[in-house]
């Protein structure tokens, strides 16, 4: 829990950052007491599920996701969308926000994944870690052809920006992670805008500001 203590403490001191995702272990037979803590925090909006991407979960994963879907969480999964619409028949009630664009690598198996993903509404995605791994010069046209699939499949309220700070320091700042993004999805009209920039977010994770929830 320290490296979540340290986003919680970040998130007090930065007025801008308007919600935590936490980093838990699913299988922690502990698992409820840590949300108890956590959701005694104002900014705390979700966790990730790095246990299920890894495989290292302590223990069947349907016991803390369970966990999640009683009490609302939404979870954060960098993983491709062909698995999920299993996943999401045992968890009917649980959010999920495929991160990281859900690791595209360009095949057939991702792009029909994504789409097979989006048929769910209770599924967004996350457009994060676009420059992660790419030698500079950056361009958006790396990233561009992911970025339209998910706004195709998905709508421009169930896909969201994602920064990466602070954990793109150093070796990039936030700014360069946004122009990439308003790149790749080209010339949108300002309400797409909006949702793709921040109203999506907002509606997915419960913070104050959604037009319309």
């Amino acid at each position: 829990m320290e490296e979540n203590q340290h986003l919680l403490a970040q998130a007090r001191e930065h007025a801008f950052l308007k919600g935590v995702i936490a980093c838990v272990d699913l299988g922690d037979p502990k698992l409820g007491n840590w949300l108890d803590v956590l959701q005694r925090q104002a900014c705390f909006r979700g966790v990730w599920g790095r246990d299920l991407e890894t495989g290292q979960a302590g223990r069947p994963d349907r016991e803390g996701l369970g966990l999640l879907e009683e009490r609302g969480i939404p979870l954060d999964l960098a993983a491709p969308g062909a698995g999920l619409p299993a996943f999401l028949e045992r968890h009917p009630d649980l959010r999920v926000a495929i991160t990281h664009l859900g690791m595209p690598d360009g095949s057939e198996s991702w792009f029909g994944g994504m789409e097979l993903a989006a048929q769910s509404p209770r599924v967004a995605v996350k457009a994060s870690r676009l420059l992660a791994g790419r030698g500079r010069p950056w361009s958006a046209s790396a990233v561009r052809p992911f970025v339209a699939h998910v706004l195709r499949v998905f709508g421009p309220r169930r896909v969201m920006f994602g920064s990466d700070w602070p954990s793109c320091l150093p070796d990039s700042i936030w700014k360069e992670t946004l122009a990439i993004f308003t790149q790749a999805i080209g010339a949108q009209d300002m309400e797409t805008r909006e949702w793709l920039l921040g109203e999506s977010a907002c509606a997915f994770y419960g913070i104050e500001g959604a037009k319309d929830r």
